[in-house]
């Protein structure tokens, strides 16, 4: 078994805050807490905080343009389906 590190009072009381900010919670940190889901999303955004949206902010990424549809060959799908060719 993998031994877990627990978080400390003040990351989990950070997370927290930042939750209740994004999520617009108004209960305090002890009413969050105790309440079993959200007390687990803080443990979750304490332990993998790139997955909870709170890493630090990347460059944004650069996506290859796609072709148009205009320079794509036509491809008549039921033909290439019945295995017809064009080798004319």
């Amino acid at each position: 078994m993998v031994a877990a590190i627990e978080p400390t009072e003040e990351q989990l009381r950070d997370a927290c805050e930042r939750m209740a900010r994004r999520f617009r919670w108004t209960d305090s940190f002890e009413t969050v807490m105790q309440d079993a889901c959200r007390s687990r999303l803080v443990r979750l955004a304490v332990a993998h905080p790139s997955a909870a949206g709170f890493a630090a902010a990347r460059a944004p990424r650069l996506f290859a343009r796609r072709m148009p549809a205009a320079a794509l060959p036509f491809l008549d799908r039921k033909r290439a389906a019945s295995g017809e060719r064009d080798d004319d």
